[in-house]
């Protein structure tokens, strides 16, 4: 449950806010027409991202990483145009305005919308059913993340739209800078994970790439820091009633807009310390990693390790431990899957690294995204499976080179 909820608050909060400041700009405009045009390409919008990332979950049109970057890129593009078009605030330039930030928010639900959509489908475990206790936890968890994202923008949008344009634009280019250093930082880890061959970027930059990444997670939380700032004006704002008033109905009326708006920021409050804590104590629950289990021994002769059949014939996680000349333990798994058929693979994977695979009621998962492996797949490659590990059986038992093992020997960190 704590892994869902902090992965989809982590990838959907910062999208779905700027999503609420471009709808409280666009609202701000006085021609009713363009208005209802907003909400239905809006809506249109949400069904054409739902749509493609049910298609994507179930393979139906091809997509890469490639795509990702040119979204993040776009992102970008769009969003500084808004940002600025935001401060000229130029009634002729309504149509474009409005046309650009919906652009800039279709880039970011593009892109993070079909990263958390695919969740529920891998929530099934091998031995689960939909009425299991573990899958209602874990979609409990996805829906409440989901629940307090949309929250949260509505929130910032109740409170932008009835706050000053100098106020929404300063806020939205604050956020604006904010997540383009994410996006920033995200195009650069894809180029380098995937396209590093194709696509040049400096030695620095990739050198610093762990640095950026950690200064994007404290980045995300200058997000909430904006959204507290926001909503802390606004409520001492609100203490006082600003308006003029001729009768006591007007003043009790005053008064009573002046309360709303007073819980409105309260509540807003409210949802940045739950996003908060879902970032810190959520986070590291989330994050906690399971110890492996111990590595088993085997024979070695030469540059060929020989595990006998009958150790690993009875189905469950097997975990072996090579030690080359550096001194760097390199671990792979065999895991039987039917009859004389074994999956053997490095106790890694492209995803997640060197975290491992452990056992949990005859299931492999993966120790960092909690993943269920279908042992039928597993030494083959793709997703969160482990790293195939070429190995042959012969003379009753599985034989695998210390060559191929020292191949891989930079996905281990000891």
């Amino acid at each position: 449950m704590a892994k869902n909820l902090f992965e989809v608050v982590q990838t959907l909060f910062i999208p779905f806010v700027l999503l609420g400041l471009v709808c409280a700009s666009t609202v701000r405009f006085d021609s009713e027409k363009l208005k209802k045009r907003f909400w239905k390409a809006l809506a249109i919008l949400a069904i054409l991202v739902l749509a493609v990332s049910f298609l994507r979950e179930k393979r139906l049109i091809r997509y890469n990483q490639i795509n990702n970057i040119y979204l993040l890129t776009a992102s970008l593009v769009f969003g500084l145009g808004f940002a600025v078009l935001n401060w000229l605030h130029n009634p002729k330039l309504k149509a474009l305005t409005a046309f650009t930030g919906l652009l800039f928010v279709a880039c970011h639900l593009f892109y993070s919308i079909p990263l958390v959509f695919s969740l529920p489908f891998h929530f099934l475990g091998m031995y689960d059913t939909y009425f299991s206790t573990m899958y209602l936890a874990k979609c409990t968890g996805y829906l409440l993340g989901w629940l307090i994202c949309a929250l949260s923008a509505r929130a910032v949008y109740k409170i932008l739209v009835r706050s000053s344009e100098k106020v929404n634009s300063l806020v939205f280019s604050a956020l604006y800078l904010i997540s383009g250093f994410i996006s920033f930082v995200t195009i650069v880890g894809i180029i380098n994970s995937y396209y590093r061959r194709k696509i040049k970027i400096p030695a620095g930059l990739r050198k610093s790439l762990p640095q950026l990444i950690t200064a994007e997670n404290i980045i995300f939380f200058l997000a909430i820091l904006v959204i507290i700032l926001l909503a802390v004006a606004f409520f001492v704002y609100h203490r006082k009633i600003h308006g003029e008033y001729t009768n006591p109905a007007e003043h009790r009326k005053l008064k009573a807009c002046a309360r709303n708006n007073r819980r409105q920021a309260a509540f807003t409050l409210f949802l940045c310390l739950l996003v908060w804590l879902d970032m810190t104590v959520i986070k590291g629950l989330a994050n906690k990693i399971v110890e492996l289990s111990p590595s088993e021994e085997f024979q070695i002769e030469g540059n060929e390790i020989f595990i006998p059949l009958e150790q690993v014939s009875d189905g469950h996680l097997h975990r072996f431990t090579w030690t080359n000349e550096a001194g760097k333990g390199i671990r792979f798994i065999i895991v039987q899957k039917k009859g004389t058929s074994f999956g053997v693979g490095f106790d890694a994977c492209d995803v997640c690294g060197d975290v491992g695979y452990y056992e949990r009621k005859d299931e492999v998962v993966c120790n960092r995204c909690d993943v269920v492996m279908n042992k039928s797949t597993i030494g083959l490659k793709g997703g969160c499976n482990p790293v195939p590990l070429f190995s042959r059986i012969e003379n009753g038992g599985i034989i695998i080179l210390t060559d191929d093992l020292q191949k891989e020997a930079g996905r281990f960190k000891n």
